[in-house]
């Protein structure tokens, strides 16, 4: 009575090749279209991703928004607006290129329901 098979695992293949399991870096969009905020009417509808410390801060958050959302956001222009409060200044991060209300929010809802922030705004 001794062991029919070894417990030991067979060795690879000497020509076998491991995959990669780095992540994909995300690269940034050359057709990125950055709007002037001042250039955009009051009453325009956009959607927020968040508030940042510098303006490079946000336009890092938007590559890597675009590298994982890449078909909501090729169509839509990026609108780093500088804003002030309780002293303090950050950056919007912001999308433009919205018809009305409910484009904006099935927009955020569907970037939602993948973990990512965004709010529906209206530019004053």
């Amino acid at each position: 009575p001794g062991v029919a098979r070894s417990l030991r695992p067979a060795q690879r293949p000497a020509g076998l090749q491991l995959a990669s399991l780095a992540a994909p870096t995300p690269v940034a969009s050359a057709g990125v279209v950055e709007r002037d905020p001042s250039e955009i009417p009051a009453g325009t509808r956009l959607v927020q991703f968040g508030a940042y410390d510098s303006p490079e801060i946000a336009r890092e958050q938007w590559t890597k928004l675009s590298a994982r959302f890449s078909a909501y956001l090729d169509a839509k222009e990026r609108v780093i607006e500088e804003a002030t409060s309780g002293g303090r200044v950050f950056y919007r991060l912001r999308a433009h290129g919205f018809d009305d209300l409910s484009e904006s929010r099935r927009f955020c809802a569907a970037l939602v329901a993948e973990g990512a922030d965004c709010i529906p705004v209206v530019n004053r």
